[in-house]
């Protein structure tokens, strides 16, 4: 179902109490709000709760896809049986939506996750669903931004952020990049399929959630999402071997060895990008609740580098980058 476009009404400042009382138009019974979390994007979730349910309460004003755009995606991925929130009431003029509340367990919370071939498995068949879901209006400007959002990492973080002269040659390394990208197969792309946004349900079931950023882009980005962690040490022959079932399991006809290269080269992009954006989100707005992940998305990124022969940008992570990150980070 697409939604009419209808004009928004800004609010200066969200509170508790009025978003407790919208929910209260929905279900009477409810009696109590507490703040979920943040994103990056700016976009804030709520859980409001009586003694016999809750709902998440989502607040979205972003003129950018925003909350009109999260409600059609999510009805669009629901009529294409992939397991999303469902959607229970939305307030255009208030930019607030209730949503049904999923929990609290991501798969972010699970020890050991690419031991549990199952759950990656079950994570690869969600991400091949909704390849093949059927959206209206799926952008696919994402080779626009391609170098710009890759020269994040030495625009804001190198040089902004760190202070480092960038070693010789590395606008090579977009000469390189940019036909890998581009001559892969390109599908739905959620832009941030990791395991944050991946929720297990308590009947086993895995739900999408954050999918309002979708695109049109290369399959390696969600590949590289979910196979190369921004949280824990990733492994070449664990990407390997799940690249291999994705190949199997994929709709697509694409061999394991290529799936294999998608993802490195889409892993390299999105690492650079995001080691950008996080930096970017703490200059600009002060929010430094990501930065801790940076030495870990640096040491996988020099690790990718290093299998996709990036000699120079691999020893520049490790031999300049990482110190001075970790020296910046003690006072941050």
């Amino acid at each position: 179902m697409i939604l009419l476009y209808l004009r928004r009404l800004k609010i200066a400042e969200i509170s508790k109490a009025n978003i407790l009382k919208y929910a209260q138009t929905f279900n009477g019974d409810l009696t109590s709000l507490e703040p979920l979390k943040i994103e990056a994007s700016g976009r804030r979730y709520f859980r409001a709760s009586s003694k016999e349910c809750s709902y998440v309460i989502s607040y979205d004003d972003r003129e950018v896809n925003g909350q009109l755009v999260f409600i059609n995606r999510a009805n669009e991925l629901s009529d294409c049986n992939v397991r999303v929130p469902k959607i229970f009431n939305y307030r255009l003029d208030s930019n607030l939506t209730i949503l049904e509340d999923l929990g609290d367990h991501s798969l972010i919370d699970e020890k050991n996750f690419y031991q549990q071939e199952k759950l990656v498995y079950l994570s690869l068949e969600l991400l091949n669903q909704m390849h093949q879901s059927k959206h209206v209006d799926l952008h696919s400007t994402f080779w626009m931004g391609l170098e710009s959002h890759s020269k994040k990492f030495s625009k804001v973080l190198c040089r902004e952020f760190l202070d480092l002269e960038m070693f010789d040659g590395y606008k090579d390394l977009y000469v390189d990049m940019r036909p890998q990208i581009m001559d892969q197969q390109w599908t739905n792309c959620h832009f941030d399929f990791e395991r944050r946004n991946i929720h297990l349900l308590d009947n086993g079931e895995l739900a999408l959630i954050d999918f309002q950023d979708m695109c049109f882009g290369p399959i390696g980005i969600d590949l590289a999402g979910i196979l190369i962690d921004h949280y824990i040490p990733c492994k070449i022959d664990t990407i390997k071997k799940y690249c291999s079932i994705f190949s199997d399991l994929s709709f697509y006809d694409i061999s394991a060895e290529d799936i294999y290269s998608a993802t490195l080269w889409g892993g390299l992009q999105r690492n650079l990008r995001i080691m950008g954006t996080l930096t970017e989100l703490y200059l600009r707005l002060n929010r430094s609740f990501r930065m801790h992940d940076l030495p870990q998305i640096v040491i996988n990124t020099a690790m990718i580098s290093q299998e996709l022969n990036q000699v120079s940008l691999t020893n520049f992570l490790n031999d300049n980058v990482l110190q001075t990150l970790e020296d910046k980070l003690v006072n941050l």
